[in-house]
């Protein structure tokens, strides 16, 4: 288990959508029980919506969906890489309100 660092990019997939949406795209080289830490703040995010997590099988061919958890304190969301496989590609979409009062009704 260790933290994935410098080895990913964040992508924008909906500015200017009234919602913050995020993609983290990793190196091959990420394990089971890895995490992620994303300050939320720093994506425009105050009130979190989803988190959803895929994993490369066979670098960006074979993909599956894969149920990462999280846990958010103090505006920092952890993302746990779920066990299953070790040295595969993750992508983990992340979207969120900037006001932290708007909600979907």
């Amino acid at each position: 288990m260790g933290e994935v660092s410098g080895a990913s990019n964040f992508i924008s997939i909906a500015p200017n959508s009234g919602v913050s949406e995020w993609l983290i795209e990793t190196a091959n080289t990420v394990d089971a029980a890895d995490t992620i830490d994303v300050t939320l703040a720093t994506y425009g995010i105050a009130k979190l919506l989803v988190v959803e997590g895929w994993v490369h099988t066979t670098d960006n061919s074979v993909i599956a969906p894969e149920t990462v958890t999280t846990s958010v304190t103090t505006g920092v969301l952890t993302i746990t890489i779920p066990a299953g496989t070790d040295n595969d590609k993750r992508v983990v979409k992340f979207a969120g309100y900037g006001d932290a009062t708007h909600s979907l009704t």
